[in-house]
């Protein structure tokens, strides 16, 4: 085999110089692009290496246009790897040897035209399977492993064998002996069993997920400003605090008592009855809160009171209202009006405590909110106690707040604390409000289920899980 490097500033340029050296039948063994008189300078040159085989004759180099043969020149492995190396590029980097024959470029090269690897897909077909080789240049050009000699008059001959692909052997099975696979088997499934039941155990022994006081406010729906405002106001050792530590109620109760205000329930007339009205929307739970307040006042006070209620619209409230008072032992009275409302104010006047039922009134209903204020007007130090349900939405909350304000309260009550997994409500609206907070009622049941407003207990209920 005769093996022959040129280096030319084209690569049509080369390729004469490999048809004048070597003939028509030379394989192309290599090309690589370089710079003459250094790498940041010079001219671009082409170098490219090609052999062919020497029992071969000669081709003298025809001035004639090539007319493509009828059948492969070559195999079709070989043009294939021509074409996989002409499709990558040869810029810094020693390219993959290519393996193509002459007749083929001069049939792409003719008239000056530029070389389409591809294009010659319906002349020559690709092989019936890829060929196997890396798409990553290589360090150094591998030589052919055999050349390929093409025969006088290869047009009108079948084309030359290609050597079949060996494909890599798959590696015997090894023989296994009886019992032995399924006792393996055996062994692996009961090793997932263990392990199975040790992160089982594992789990069960971890420590609960701890929760910050800060993350424990997000949980209960506190606005994003309180919690940040709760972060910029205590240490920061205080706000990771884990909410379950006995520490966390007190920390947060230091920071409640700081931006809301608190009642601590209602407190009785030292000299002449104290009167207290419950105002709100309808089915709040303002009925059911003035008896526990009543009973309270009863049973762990001993004081004596009256009953006095305005909600005629709702029925059975004034027989509902009639049973407790039956229970606790105390008088009481229905009026239509504030004339009424005034009359039997005056009637208990010497009592400790007089407890004002009104009927539920929409925010938006402007006549029924100026009755409502013209009935509270009966008594000029009536103590007037908003109800609202803390079930309600923070937006409706908040409008009726707003509304209710026409009516002057003096105190606000959220009822309905155990109908609800979240409880920030409270905390948003009250933030910054001069309107204190006097209970919490957290069911059904009288007298238990009403707490006095600590700052102490909202904290607890915040922070419950």
């Amino acid at each position: 085999m005769q093996v022959k490097t040129v280096r030319a500033s084209s690569v049509k340029e080369a390729m004469e110089q490999i048809k004048d050296e070597l003939g028509s039948d030379a394989v192309l063994l290599h090309t690589k692009k370089y710079r003459e008189g250094g790498v940041l300078g010079g001219e671009e040159m082409i170098e490219v290496t090609a052999a062919v085989d020497e029992t071969q004759a000669r081709v003298p180099r025809s001035s004639s246009a090539y007319v493509p043969p009828t059948a492969p020149i070559l195999p079709s492995n070989v043009l294939n790897q021509y074409r996989m190396t002409e499709s990558m590029p040869m810029e810094g980097a020693t390219a993959i040897p290519a393996r193509s024959v002459l007749p083929a470029y001069e049939a792409y090269t003719a008239g000056g035209a530029t070389l389409e690897p591809y294009a010659t897909a319906s002349t020559v077909p690709y092989p019936a399977e890829p060929y196997a080789m890396p798409a990553t240049a290589v360090a150094s050009p591998q030589p052919p492993t055999a050349p390929y000699a093409v025969p006088s008059g290869a047009a009108e001959q079948s084309p030359v064998p290609v050597a079949p692909k060996v494909s890599p052997e798959t590696p015997p099975t090894p023989p296994t002996h009886d019992g032995s696979v399924e006792r393996i088997r055996l062994l692996e499934d009961e090793l997932a069993q263990m392990k199975t039941m040790l992160a089982s155990m594992m789990a069960a022994n971890q420590p609960k997920e701890t929760i910050s006081i800060q993350d424990a406010l997000r949980r209960q729906d506190v606005r994003e400003g309180l919690c940040a405002d709760f972060a910029g106001k205590v240490p920061i050792a205080d706000v990771n605090m884990d909410s379950l530590d006995p520490r966390a109620s007190s920390v947060l109760a230091s920071y409640l008592s700081r931006v809301m205000k608190f009642a601590e329930g209602l407190q009785p007339g030292a000299r002449s009855a104290r009167v207290f009205a419950f105002i709100g929307t309808t089915g709040v739970g303002k009925t059911t809160t003035l008896a526990k307040v009543a009973a309270h006042f009863v049973l762990e006070k001993s004081l004596r009171g009256a009953l006095i209620t305005a909600d005629t619209y709702r029925i059975s409230a004034v027989e509902q209202l009639k049973k407790y008072a039956e229970i606790l032992g105390l008088p009481v009275e229905v009026v239509y009006s504030a004339a009424d409302l005034k009359k039997s104010i005056a009637r208990h006047r010497s009592k400790d405590f007089i407890l004002v039922d009104t009927a539920g009134r929409s925010q938006y209903n402007e006549f029924q909110m100026d009755e409502l204020r013209e009935l509270l007007a009966a008594h000029p130090h009536m103590e007037k106690h908003l109800v609202i349900s803390a079930t309600t939405k923070e937006a409706d909350a908040a409008d009726i707040m707003k509304r209710f304000s026409l009516c002057k309260p003096d105190r606000i009550i959220f009822t309905k604390m155990d109908e609800t997994q979240t409880i920030g409500m409270v905390l948003n609206l009250l933030a910054g409000e001069e309107l204190p907070l006097s209970f919490l009622s957290n069911g059904q049941s009288v007298p238990d289920d009403i707490i006095p407003a600590t700052a102490d207990r909202l904290a607890e209920l915040l922070l419950r899980e």
